[in-house]
């Protein structure tokens, strides 16, 4: 392989290299050094030699020694803090000299990391800079990565113990002190098909292995309720706090907390999952508490406010309890779904009460911080735990909250998906002025390969990159996908075989192969309308099979179908290599919008599932004239006549009508800002969710009825929406209206439960009209319009997610147009 280094820094070869190791240096701190001998075997197939003193015929010494912190006093105060370090390389009598210090364990551990990071590890070589004097602390106590050993996650679950230990350490080389597990039972199956271990081994495995390494384990301890009450709209589950069922609970977690080495801190979720109330949940912690701590007893408990739609009184209930602080509780911890701002938590709580961050890393959609302004093409085909570098985003969401009094942060992820996302939390948990740069080298040179440092980080820059705007105009894509064409060509077997190098390269074909398609079927589309306004001439049957034809070409003519294959081996091979399950029907993932995104590869990124259905029905009907106005009222369904506003809310243009109150950089969480939501789950499994007999099941029915009864897929501008979290306003404006006309105002969400809708100030539901989230029409007349601009708003009257405004019509009143 080529070497594309490129010469920032002059480097020396000390193959030859000796380890010293200081008297002073703990048992720990002698397990750091054998990771560092064994890291580097692995790498360089060099093994370095271990004594107590210098060897004359080495070179190289590597010296090591610990010196406890209480040792040192006025100007001789160590330069570091806990956990801190200190490297320094110069060359000393006639050889090179590495030195690594600290005052403790876990400073040894990372300063061992450090230098395996700046170190270039080829075959049979080991080379380091000529010089360096590095002194660190970190910046933050608490930085780690939950790691959950459950069915739900892209990988976790095919794992070993071998590949959970070597994952672990990796994560602790780049700074984590933390590492959290969950228990057997969660808001997931028990077991699965590809885990071949009892979870409570796993559980015990992690354990013992953060401990070698001085790691503190937390375990996310959600409280179930009943199996059929995971996720009451109340967060109350009255069985739950019933002798027989308690008994059972507790005796659960005695079972854990007495067969596990090492556990540190116990984080319990409110009710995301969960199924208490609040009241229940600060009830029932004392109990938990007080068996915890018969095994571990300086374990703590931490608990979050998060849960599905919170009414106020639960939250209020929640604080009252958090304001007593009573003895078990260690700290709150800010979680997705959290009502609260981070600000406003650390308002609601006493001043000396711990926060700790918990960031959800892995997912794109429908998460706390999702990917912004994402385009619908994305949505449908990469979903919602796609492979997902954001290394730009994760950096400006994890410092934005820097600030706020917290302790640190420990990830929530379920999988390798997000496994760039992780390294690069970990490294501004570090030192928050880290430049993501950086930590990218660091991350292709010691987890990759060093030839290819500077490639392999701009080339995940690039990824994050494609994310940005439509992707039909985004240039950037085909650029990444050659970058890693370039790098792909030149690799030689290791790195093609690394899974990290996969996961960058298979994305970078992944979303070249989509947007080709969608290039290709939105031409399709295009064409295939072009025949069916020809219908008059045509006829309805012969408009609708040339039509039909035309859509099949996505089939008959497909475009890229080498990148196609690629992508199908890549995640073969990432499935082999790491246990990713990227997709359902081969590799056993739990779902599309689970990790398994390789699945919605060929999902249809035009309206043809949703025309092809309607043509089933217009098919079906015995006369002409018939089926005429029935195909003309699809094809016209979002004309809004002469003087008249459609808007898709899955389109940038749409976007200019919303008052954007907040730009993300301000709000990432979109906690006070509207967003555009996705729904790719509603594609996903279109049959069953239109033929369902929920609420939310029902109104698609009703309103796909009211467009064409018999439809059986959606047209795909409801797949994205425009909405909200909690109380945040929604708020369109449309100018230049014809302040002497009368408008009709059509609304078509697929929700709107609890939602306020006013026009230019005045509450629809003053005039009789609730909006429901379907379907709804409401007039517009000249006095509501005086100046020529009509402002609605939607607000939540409850907590929760809405509301979900997938479509918009103003009609200028006799003006034609077609009612959809």
């Amino acid at each position: 392989m080529t070497n594309q280094r490129k010469n920032d820094m002059e480097l020396c070869d000390i193959s030859d290299a000796s380890i010293v190791l200081s008297a002073s240096v703990s048992d720990r701190g002698r397990h750091a050094v054998s990771i560092l001998i064994e890291e580097i075997e692995r790498r360089s197939g060099v093994r370095l030699p271990v004594s107590d003193c210098a060897s004359v015929d080495r070179q190289s010494l590597i010296l090591i020694k610990m010196i406890p912190s209480q040792s040192s006093h006025g100007d001789n105060a160590l330069p570091y803090g806990q956990e801190g370090y200190r490297i320094q390389i110069s060359q000393t009598d006639g050889r090179r000299v590495i030195e690594i210090e600290s005052a403790d364990d876990r400073g040894m551990l990372y300063g061992v990391g450090k230098l395996l990071r700046i170190m270039y590890l080829t075959n049979d070589k080991i080379e380091i800079p000529t010089d360096a004097d590095l002194t660190e602390t970190p910046h933050f106590s608490l930085r780690g990565h939950q790691l959950g050993y459950r069915p739900k996650t892209n990988a976790y679950d095919a794992w070993t113990p071998e590949i959970y230990s070597q994952y672990i350490r990796e994560l602790a080389l780049f700074g984590a002190n933390s590492i959290e597990i969950v228990p057997p039972i969660t808001d997931d199956e028990i077991t699965g098909p590809l885990m071949k271990y009892d979870p409570l081994l796993m559980m015990r495995h992690v354990s013992e292995v953060c401990d070698a390494m001085d790691l503190d384990v937390w375990i996310w301890y959600p409280n179930m309720g009943s199996p059929d009450n995971w996720y009451p709209a109340t967060g109350n589950d009255e069985e739950f706090m019933k002798p027989a069922y308690l008994k059972r609970q507790l005796e659960e977690r005695e079972e854990i907390f007495s067969s596990l080495k090492r556990i540190d801190h116990i984080m319990v979720p409110g009710g995301d999952p969960g199924a208490l109330s609040a009241q229940d949940l600060f009830d029932f912690m004392p109990m938990v508490a007080k068996i915890l701590n018969k095994y571990h007893p300086n374990a703590k408990l931490w608990i979050s406010p998060q849960a599905f739609n919170p009414t106020n009184e639960w939250l209020d209930t929640f604080y009252e309890n958090v304001r007593k602080e009573p003895s078990w509780l260690a700290g709150v911890v800010f979680a997705p779904w959290e009502k609260h701002t981070l600000p406003e938590l650390r308002k609601l709580i006493p001043s000396s009460m711990k926060i700790r961050n918990y960031p959800d890393i892995t997912h794109t959609i429908n998460a706390q911080y999702p990917v912004h302004n994402w385009d619908t093409a994305f949505a449908l085909t990469h979903s919602r735990e796609c492979i997902n570098p954001r290394p730009v985003a994760q950096k400006h969401i994890h410092n934005f909250s820097k600030d706020e009094g917290i302790v640190g942060s420990l990830t929530y992820s379920e999988g390798i998906n997000d496994d760039v996302n992780k390294f690069v939390w970990s490294g501004q948990d570090w030192n928050p002025e880290t430049p993501v740069l950086e930590t990218l080298r660091e991350y292709a040179r010691f987890l990759i390969h060093p030839d290819l440092e500077y490639d392999i980080a701009h080339g995940l820059l690039a990824l994050e990159r494609n994310f940005e705007g439509p992707m039909i105009a985004n240039r950037q894509i085909t650029q990444t996908l050659r970058h890693w064409r370039e790098m792909e060509q030149r690799a030689d077997d290791k790195v093609l075989h690394n899974y990290r190098f996969e996961s960058g390269l298979l994305r970078a074909y992944y979303d070249a192969y989509v947007q080709r398609r969608l290039i290709h079927e939105e031409e399709l589309e295009q064409r295939a309308m072009e025949v069916l306004s020809q219908a008059n001439d045509l006829g309805t049957i012969p408009a609708m099979e040339r039509a039909e034809e035309i859509f099949n070409r996505k089939y008959t003519q497909p475009v890229c179908i080498d990148y196609r294959s690629k992508c199908l081996d890549l995640a073969d091979r990432l499935f082999e290599h790491i246990g990713a399950q990227l997709t359902v029907s081969k590799h056993q993932g739990v779902s599309i919008t689970r990790g398994a995104f390789v699945e919605a590869i060929d999902t249809p990124l035009n309206d043809s599932a949703y025309l092809l259905s309607a043509f089933r029905v217009i098919r079906s009907m015995d006369e002409e004239p018939s089926r005429m106005k029935a195909l003309h009222a699809i094809i016209h369904r979002t004309d809004p006549g002469a003087g008249g506003f459609y808007d898709s809310f899955a389109a940038d243009q749409s976007l200019s009508r919303v008052e954007i109150s907040h730009e993300w950089k301000d709000d990432p969480g979109y906690l006070h800002t509207a967003l555009i939501r996705h729904n790719p789950g509603l594609l996903e499994t279109a049959y069953s969710i239109l033929n369902g007999s929920n609420s939310h099941t029902l109104l698609c029915r009703e309103t796909l009825d009211r467009i064409l009864p018999g439809l059986t897929s959606p047209p795909l501008a409801w797949i994205s929406n425009l909405s909200s979290y909690y109380s945040a306003p929604v708020k369109l404006t449309y100018s230049n209206l014809d302040s002497q006309s009368s408008y009709t105002l059509q609304v078509m969400g697929l929700w709107g439960g609890g939602v306020n809708m006013t026009l230019n100030g005045a509450s629809t539901a003053d005039s009789g009209k609730t909006y429901r989230g379907l379907m709804e029409t409401f007039e517009v007349t000249p006095d509501m319009i005086p100046s020529g601009v009509l402002e609605i708003v939607w607000i939540n009257e409850e907590s929760g997610i809405g509301p979900y405004i997938n479509e918009l019509w103003l009609r200028k009143n006799g003006s034609g147009g077609q009612p959809a």
